[in-house]
């Protein structure tokens, strides 16, 4: 952080072309991560004044933006749609950088098209 300081950032909240709202994003999440116990402070100072947290990127924003990717595909969220959610305007670059293998992804795979066979019989 120091290298790459938090910076305010101003985006739709709530909706994509909602209420633009103004926010330090990183600070914010680093605030609610301590609050649950995720991660801890590595000195007294108050938020905004100068506290610090221990290493926590596998934690941070980033980190969520793949899981909801990986979560959306894996309930059957299709990749355009998921690449326009995320603001990419290739799907290709949405499933190189952001979609991982999901646990029983074959399985679906498989029942959908079972079912798929069944219903045309």
């Amino acid at each position: 952080m120091r290298e790459f300081p938090p910076v305010k950032v101003t985006l739709p909240w709530l909706e994509k072309d909602g209420e633009l709202v103004a926010a330090r994003l990183n600070s914010l999440w680093k605030v609610a991560l301590e609050a649950i116990g995720a991660i801890e402070a590595v000195n007294e100072k108050p938020t905004g004044k100068g506290r610090r947290w221990e290493p926590c990127r596998d934690k941070m924003m980033h980190a969520l933006r793949h899981l909801f990717a990986s979560e959306a595909i894996n309930e059957g969220v299709d990749v355009y749609t998921l690449a326009d959610l995320l603001g990419h305007e290739d799907p290709s670059f949405t499933l190189r950088r952001y979609v991982h293998r999901v646990t029983g992804a074959v399985d679906k795979a498989r029942k959908a098209i079972g079912q798929r066979y069944r219903s045309a019989a």
